[in-house]
């Protein structure tokens, strides 16, 4: 099985457990937008469907996607949680390209949580947490999925996606607060499964 074939299969087994949200593989989202000369707000998304459009330099394809559809705004979709899945092995690179991604990302959506899925490893490289300081989540699968590692990937994309929810509120005022704090949960590799 390769990583596409991998990915397919995951968000197939854990569609099921997402409603009303919707989670798709290789959807676009916008990584930025600019005032174009003209004084315009270039969002690079396609006028008829609201999609972002990959290519010139507006849109990244995710691995996996969960989102909510929207109606009567500039887009079709609002993200709400991203991960990139790897297979196998995650390199140096990876850790630093899939970081600045999520930063790009969060620029446009402030509320996104952007993560990663190690699937067939056996724990998370020390390089990936020092390099990747911009996932909100890192979660180690086996290949092929356990029903643990299922049931604990959708506790986890559940989790986020309440996160996102509570994080609009909060950035778009919808709810006051009077305190802030993050919190930080590691697992060791031999407690897992």
């Amino acid at each position: 099985m390769n990583e596409r074939e991998f990915t397919d299969y995951f968000i197939k087994a854990l569609n099921l457990s997402i409603a009303p949200f919707q989670i798709a593989t290789k959807k676009k989202v916008l990584y930025q937008m600019a005032i174009n000369d003209k004084g315009h707000v270039d969002m690079g998304v396609d006028i008829d469907s609201g999609e972002p459009i990959r290519g010139r330099g507006k849109g990244f394809e995710q691995d996996i996607l969960i989102y909510e559809e929207t109606e009567g705004g500039h887009t079709s979709f609002i993200p709400r949680v991203i991960a990139e899945v790897k297979l196998g092995k995650v390199t140096t690179h990876d850790s630093i390209v899939y970081s600045e991604k999520a930063r790009r990302i969060r620029r446009i959506y402030p509320f996104v949580r952007y993560g990663l899925i190690l699937a067939d490893m056996k724990n998370i490289p020390g390089r990936v947490l020092r390099l990747g300081d911009e996932f909100d989540f890192i979660e180690v699968v086996g290949n092929p999925l356990t029903p643990s590692d299922l049931k604990q990937c959708i506790e986890l994309f559940k989790s986020e996606l309440e996160t996102s929810l509570g994080l609009s509120k909060l950035l778009f005022g919808n709810k006051k607060i009077t305190s802030l704090r993050k919190r930080f949960v590691a697992v060791e590799a031999h407690q897992k499964g």
